[in-house]
């Protein structure tokens, strides 16, 4: 049982623990997340991924089309990432088929993925990548669930929040990290503290900050740090165009 949960997670681990397969069959190649980030860092180049939420338990509520919306942002980032979490952030693996079949970017599927039936499902509505949340799972957990995603060539981002949880994971040998400025349990962001776990992480990793980016000034500080990417949910979400001055 996954550790550390309690009050909007203690509630959504019990749902996707019960969450059936949706079994369909996968209807795109794999592209890869890790790769993509990896080469922009080669060119200097400023590397977003593009978040898609109509909700969020920080307060973001919105109703925007999948499909305008990664047509908006697809030539100025490097992957999306698809909310397919259904009580706190109104997501759907819906949407993640939908934007799936329209666009050749590396997708996340981003959720509390608690059991081996979110992997299977992932890799079959077209995710190439999937998010584990270290603090809420146990060693046992996280190998077991990666190992699973691997199985499926699927890639794999850790979530840390501090830094134990970052030298932890990173003693596990597991190459894609990100650190999420965001506290799960307060929704207080904290720029400042990402910095300094970001610090912690080796460069051989590929680090990804998460969470609370709002400007091109927040990017560069955390790329000072060493973040060679920048997951982006809410400040695209209200407003798309914003994709060009953060990649400017």
């Amino acid at each position: 049982m996954p550790k550390n949960i309690k009050g909007w997670l203690e509630n959504v681990v019990r749902y996707n623990s019960l969450r059936p397969v949706l079994r369909i069959s996968r209807f795109r190649n794999f592209y890869s997340l890790r790769d993509r980030i990896e080469e922009m860092h080669r060119r200097d180049r400023i590397a977003i991924i593009a978040e898609f939420k109509m909700r969020s338990p920080s307060g973001l509520n919105i109703v925007r089309d999948p499909t305008d919306y990664v047509k908006h942002v697809e030539k100025h980032v490097v992957g999306m990432s698809v909310l397919t979490e259904e009580l706190y952030f109104g997501g759907s693996y819906n949407y993640l088929i939908s934007i799936a079949s329209i666009t050749n970017l590396p997708i996340l599927m981003k959720d509390i993925v608690v059991s081996y039936s979110q992997i299977e499902t992932a890799y079959n509505i077209g995710a190439d990548a999937i998010l584990l949340i270290a603090s809420i799972l146990t060693d046992r957990e996280l190998d077991a669930l990666y190992e699973a995603a691997r199985s499926f060539n699927l890639e794999v981002l850790i979530e840390v929040h501090n830094e134990d949880e970052a030298e932890h994971v990173v003693d596990m040998g597991f190459p894609m990290i990100g650190v999420n400025s965001r506290n799960l349990i307060t929704f207080e962001i904290d720029l400042s503290k990402a910095y300094k776990v970001l610090e912690k992480i080796p460069n051989r990793v590929t680090k990804v900050a998460e969470s609370g980016i709002k400007s091109r000034k927040d990017i560069d500080y955390l790329k000072n740090a060493g973040a060679k990417a920048f997951l982006i949910g809410t400040e695209i979400m209200l407003n798309p165009s914003k994709i060009y001055e953060l990649t400017i």
